[in-house]
């Protein structure tokens, strides 16, 4: 056979629906790339391409032709990978008193489109192989620009983690205390300051403060983020500089991430104290730039049922009906998996983490009180199926209840610190950001930022801002000869991650 008889059987082979099968969970990872892992798109693609293959089979064999069976099937591909999309747009419009968005109204619906996409298929097209190359083509197509989004990302974040280890590299180390202090540096993602507490939320937070006090801290009460965004605070912070120092390429007119990932897991703070024999340890976040899973120890919980990003695939699609069934739609179960995580961490900073080699650098990313609201004030689990930021009401009775629940365990976690540490540590409790919505810039770079040191806190200021607490520590512990930076505020919208403005701290102590 000639190799353009073979261009032409393959070009008019309907393979089209294996491709447009793993389209929405490639597309849905390049919109994503930034927030999701690559190595979680293996599964999905796989069982969407081999679940098309079979069915594809089983049509073909069952009526002996494939151009019918390509096209139908394509056609339910389709439909199934579109419903969570309409649903979640009809479940906003209420007409008459009746929500649109339910299944019971949209179920007898989609059915009816595949049954009338089976006649259409099967009993009156004429000649279905005539779309072949056109489908067959537009498939390609398709998966050009995903797979370009995930392999460009791939390649910048492996380009920019040989940087970033290239950069870590640790000066020599003298120890002013006699001995390497343990370093807990313990990030309460969204946690506001006080005076936020109070203008959002009604909420009096000084009853903890003055416990953290009691116990030798030093809170700094006019405490700024230098970046409103998670992955843009850690980053910073962990390599105690700001971000245009770290790397040039990031601009205004930009959103990548994979700079910031790279940077931030292999990072300053954590190659200084690799190099000086310190164990590392890291939690599973969900947040990539915080998930170090090839530190000394990397603490997880045991896998339960469908990654985040497969729940993020299953709301679009039609899947999601049998979830809401059972009562478990992918909000819930997403939901779900981050309160697991988040006990998950707590229990090991209590029970797990005291029993690890010193010196140990101890790097524990909790996402509370931040959203989603499944813990009542006493840790109680609360139902949870909002998708996205809730509306403000909900967010302010909610916040709150979160924030008085870590309150009581990061008190009982540092008591357990102080009393099972064989020398006295350093432990930094501090926000990534204050809480949501982006609408209101000042609020969202003021945050808790609670120091203890092992002797005085000497250095410390109620201004400081993240940059400079590794740059004290470092100083402080380690006699390493560091220069402190300007305190700056560098808030940003999500979407244009690079595009500064700058908030000034006008908090009087």
């Amino acid at each position: 056979m000639s190799k353009k008889n073979l261009f032409q059987r393959l070009q008019h082979f309907p393979f089209y629906p294996l491709l447009f099968a793993v389209f929405p969970a490639l597309s849905l990872m390049g919109n994503n790339i930034n927030e999701v892992e690559p190595f979680l798109l293996w599964r999905p693609l796989l069982v969407l391409f081999f679940a098309a293959l079979i069915l594809l089979g089983i049509l073909g064999l069952t009526v002996r032709d494939w151009q019918r069976p390509a096209l139908f099937l394509t056609i339910v591909i389709f439909l199934f990978f579109t419903y969570g999309h309409v649903y979640f747009y009809l479940k906003k419009i209420e007409l008459g008193g009746l929500i649109l968005g339910r299944h019971r109204h949209m179920l007898p619906l989609w059915i009816g489109l595949v049954v009338l996409a089976g006649w259409w298929a099967f009993r009156r097209l004429r000649n279905p192989g005539s779309l072949t190359p056109t489908l067959n083509f537009i498939s390609i197509f398709l998966l050009v620009y995903p797979s370009f989004q995930v392999a460009s990302y791939v390649i910048q974040r492996e380009r920019a983690e040989r940087s970033a280890l290239a950069a870590a590299q640790a000066q020599g180390a003298s120890l002013p205390l006699g001995y390497a202090p343990d370093v807990y540096y313990i990030i309460l993602d969204a946690y506001g300051r006080q005076d936020v507490l109070v203008e959002m939320f009604e909420f009096d937070n000084s009853p903890f403060l003055e416990d953290l006090e009691a116990r030798g801290f030093y809170v700094a009460e006019c405490s700024q983020s230098n970046y409103g965004q998670t992955m843009l605070s850690l980053t910073s912070s962990l390599n105690y500089d700001y971000l245009d120092s770290l790397t040039s390429e990031l601009d205004a007119d930009t959103d990548r991430r994979a700079p910031l990932r790279a940077l931030g897991q292999y990072n300053q703070a954590r190659g200084f104290f690799d190099s000086q024999g310190y164990n590392i340890v890291s939690f599973a976040t969900n947040f990539p730039v915080s998930e170090w899973t090839d530190a000394d120890v990397f603490l997880k919980p045991p896998p339960q049922g469908m990654s985040d990003f497969e729940l993020m695939l299953s709301q679009t699609s039609a899947w999601r009906i049998p979830m809401d069934m059972v009562d478990e739609s992918p909000e819930k179960r997403s939901a779900e998996w981050y309160r697991t995580r988040t006990l998950f961490a707590l229990e090991q900073m209590e029970e797990g983490v005291p029993e690890i080699q010193s010196p140990k650098f101890v790097f524990t990313h909790l996402v509370i009180p931040h959203h989603p609201f499944v813990f009542g004030p006493n840790g109680e689990a609360l139902d949870y199926d909002t998708p996205g930021v809730p509306e403000f009401d909900e967010y302010r009775e909610k916040y709150p209840d979160q924030v008085t629940y870590i309150n009581k365990r990061i008190l009982a976690i540092v008591d357990l610190i102080l009393e099972t540490s064989a020398n006295p540590p350093v432990i930094v409790i501090q926000g990534d950001h204050g809480p949501a919505p982006f609408d209101v810039p000042e609020r969202r770079m003021k945050i808790i930022n609670a120091y203890y040191f092992p002797d005085d806190p000497g250095g410390l200021y109620p201004t400081i801002t993240p940059v400079n607490t590794f740059r004290l520590i470092m100083n402080k512990y380690f006699l390493q000869n560091i220069p402190m930076l300007e305190d700056r505020s560098l808030f940003s919208e999500y979407d244009i991650p690079y595009d500064y403005l700058e908030i000034p701290n006008d908090c009087q102590p």
